[in-house]
């Protein structure tokens, strides 16, 4: 579980984020990114029931990009609104899979502070 800091829960935040913020893709999911004023990253994680009419799947899906999400926060850069709009593809992927498209992504869009 992220810490409740870290959490988007309201719905104003995630409006705001899909007017405003800038869209970016991978084969398993969207990232949308905007900059918030806060001294810390703030994100949530979007799964349809389209992906998945299972609750179960859709939970476990949630749980790994939170995993993933956890081990890279630290080097994240500060100040950051993220929103994972998970695609049917990461159905039945594994989680080192889902990590290391996360990752591609957060390196190529250098959303890490520098020399991480």
């Amino acid at each position: 579980m992220l810490a409740k800091q870290n959490r988007l829960v309201k719905k104003k935040d995630f409006e705001k984020i899909f007017k405003q913020g800038k869209f970016f893709y991978s084969k398993i999911f969207f990232i949308k990114i905007l900059a918030n004023e806060l001294e810390v990253n703030r994100y949530g994680i979007v799964i349809s029931t389209k992906v998945s009419k299972k609750s179960v799947e859709r939970n476990k899906l949630k749980r790994q990009f939170r995993a993933a999400i956890r081990e890279f926060d630290e080097k994240f850069i500060l100040g950051l609104d993220l929103v994972i709009i998970v695609l049917p593809a990461a159905l039945g992927q594994k989680y080192k899979f889902i990590k290391n498209e996360l990752e591609k992504i957060l390196l190529k869009l250098r959303l890490f502070k520098p020399g991480q």
